[in-house]
């Protein structure tokens, strides 16, 4: 078996195994889940070979999933709703398969590549979050001077409406209506005037 191929099987056993720690944590618990962990591990011994170590971990994975089925059912459920709606796969030969398979490795190599970056990426200093964490009151406290404020703000706003609507209809059209006045009034003197002068006129012309 070449280091690619062994690679590949070692890290689908090890992404098998998780799996399957997170479906026993899922239904047993903690402590449960740590106990299946713990019976499931396969000892390390330097006289046997890598491909009779995976076929042991293989062995111990359908074992320890074989338990967890007939356990559990809710598992015994959901099995067999897959079975149900399971399609068959291509028809391709073992050789086909495992060329298919081998084709994506460096895929695979790549992802569990960047997942060990994602863990080894250090957490941020916690003095920080408790920098954030003790401010909180505090950004509270202005959140809700803001909201005070902008309900001001929206107060003084409807008030300057109303006094801009006040000054309108008093101060434009209020005087038009006042210039109106003024000017019927001022038209009614000029023709009362012009009537004086024409009798004025008749009376120092009687001819």
């Amino acid at each position: 078996m070449s280091s690619i191929t062994q690679d590949v099987a070692f890290q689908t056993l090890d992404a098998l195994e998780q799996r399957l720690q997170r479906v026993r944590f899922l239904l047993y618990g903690s402590a449960a889940a740590a106990a299946a962990d713990n019976d499931d591990q396969t000892p390390t011994d330097t006289t046997i070979t890598q491909t009779q170590s995976i076929a042991s971990r293989l062995q111990a994975l359908q074992s320890s999933f074989n338990s967890v089925l007939s356990d559990s059912k809710s598992a015994q459920a959901i099995v067999a709703l897959q079975s149900q709606h399971q399609h068959d796969g291509p028809d391709m030969t073992s050789d086909a398969l495992a060329a298919l398979v081998l084709s994506h490795a460096p895929s695979y190599q790549a992802t569990a590549a960047r997942l060990t970056s994602l863990q080894d990426t250090p957490v941020p200093n916690s003095s920080a979050l408790a920098a954030l964490v003790e401010l909180h009151p505090r950004l509270e406290r202005v959140a809700t001077r803001q909201d005070d404020q902008q309900l001001s703000i929206a107060q003084l706003r409807h008030q300057s409406l109303a006094l801009l609507g006040r000054w309108y209809h008093l101060g434009i059209i209020g005087m038009d209506d006042c210039w109106t006045e003024w000017e019927a009034r001022l038209m009614d003197q000029e023709k009362l005037v012009r009537r004086a002068e024409a009798e004025k006129r008749l009376i120092d012309n009687p001819n």
